[in-house]
């Protein structure tokens, strides 16, 4: 091979590495996103995952010392963004974008906290202020995870349950969304709609193809029906005023 051989190739394969774009680039802690709509209210996390590496344990380490303030992911911290104010373990929760910190601790309770400077990076956590969401969280053992995950692995019609998981450690929040609807009743309210209903079903010529019994009742401050013949689905549902 000529040395003018060997030169060019040099030159060629320095430029395919300068070209490789940013985004080629293979990260110890991959950039993810966790996303949930709850009855409307649309919950939003981005964050850096990292990897165990070998680093057994994590907690009580250089990688998370305790008593020290950690953002549960890598690179920049954690974000925790929400459109509709809502409450974390009964703390109320304005709508915005927050960064998301831990206090842990070797033994005993852990501190939630969010932090309204939500673009701050993992090595400069934020200082105690009257601007952060704080309250104490309750870190349980759980199966081996070598990779960082944030979930919501409940839900129920009102809100559900937040979660961090890495190496043996589970943290959770309850999370309680505003409703979009209000399923409750007074009952003074209610009252001119309780009762038995019959109700029919027609065609296209207005014959009667299916007839049944439609029962109003109250119960737990809200306005019941159920269908007899009970229906297989059906069986005791709210009845939710839309105008």
């Amino acid at each position: 091979m000529t040395s003018s051989i060997r030169l060019l190739m040099a030159v060629a394969l320095s430029a395919t590495a300068i070209a490789l774009p940013a985004s080629a680039q293979v990260r110890a802690s991959e950039l993810s996103t966790m996303a949930q709509t709850i009855d409307g209210t649309h919950i939003t996390m981005v964050y850096s995952r990292p990897r165990i590496r070998g680093r057994d344990p994590v907690f009580g380490t250089r990688v998370a010392n305790w008593d020290e303030v950690w953002t549960a992911g890598a690179n920049w911290a954690t974000t925790f963004e929400v459109d509709r104010d809502i409450t974390l373990d009964g703390h109320a929760v304005p709508k915005g974008k927050y960064s998301v910190w831990f206090v842990i601790r070797k033994s005993g309770d852990w501190s939630f906290v969010l932090d309204p400077r939500s673009h701050r990076y993992h090595m400069d956590p934020p200082d105690s202020t009257a601007a952060q969401i704080r309250f104490i969280v309750h870190p349980r053992e759980a199966p081996f995870a070598d990779v960082l995950t944030w979930t919501m692995p409940d839900l129920r019609m009102e809100g559900g349950t937040l979660a961090m998981h890495w190496a043996r450690t589970v943290i959770s929040a309850n999370v309680d969304v505003s409703p979009s609807l209000v399923t409750t009743l007074a009952e003074g309210e209610a009252r001119p709609y309780l009762g038995t209903y019959d109700y029919a079903e027609l065609d296209a010529t207005g014959k009667v193809t299916k007839t049944s019994t439609f029962v109003v009742d109250y119960e737990d401050g809200t306005l019941k029906g159920a269908w007899v013949p009970q229906d297989g689905y059906f069986r005791h549902f709210a009845l939710v005023r839309i105008a």
